[in-house]
């Protein structure tokens, strides 16, 4: 569920949060497309870096989002605490390097959105599902972005990404006694 002005919708499927996602990072067409499942692989070259990297990035910024939200609040159960920073902190690196290379190829990185739509929060299990459903968006994402990237460096760099996004969403999945695969 999604809070929006005190008002509680219905939850954003994992393809339409990796749309609005895309689109919050200004993402070009042809990437949102290829999100879709719609486009074929999309041309590489530093524009499609770029995009790739500004859809990264703003899945980045939901995440510290979510993390900050859950430790201030005192969400996340008290055995947990930990991971939660942890993956703060994961996600905090992966935001800085990728606008650094953003920075370093003359691109304005986007910045965070001044709020953003959590369900609502209240501790134990919903803080925890929803840091499943971002885990898995950023994997979902760096998964079907990284074959796209050109760049060597941004290549390697989405590569640990990844890795991590996935160690974050097995910890999740485990603790919510989810399948893990």
């Amino acid at each position: 569920m999604a809070e929006t002005a005190g008002r509680v919708t219905a939850p954003l499927g994992r393809r339409e949060a990796m749309w609005r996602l895309a689109r919050a990072a200004g993402v070009a067409g042809p990437v949102l497309g290829f999100l879709e499942g719609r486009g074929s692989a999309l041309a590489r070259g530093e524009e499609t870096d770029i995009a790739v990297l500004h859809a990264a990035l703003a899945i980045e910024h939901e995440a510290i989002a979510l993390y900050d939200l859950g430790l201030k609040r005192s969400l996340f159960p008290a055995g947990l605490r930990s991971y939660a920073v942890e993956f703060r902190g994961d996600h905090l690196g992966h935001r800085d390097t990728q606008v650094a290379i953003a920075e370093e190829r003359g691109s304005r990185p986007p910045d965070p959105k001044p709020s953003y739509d959590f369900a609502p929060l209240t501790g134990g299990d919903a803080v925890l599902r929803q840091a499943v459903e971002l885990e898995l968006l950023a994997q979902d994402a760096y998964t079907a972005l990284i074959s796209q990237i050109r760049t060597r460096d941004y290549l390697l760099s989405a590569a640990f990404i990844l890795v991590d996004e996935v160690r974050h969403l097995t910890v999740w999945r485990r603790v919510l006694g989810l399948k893990i695969y």
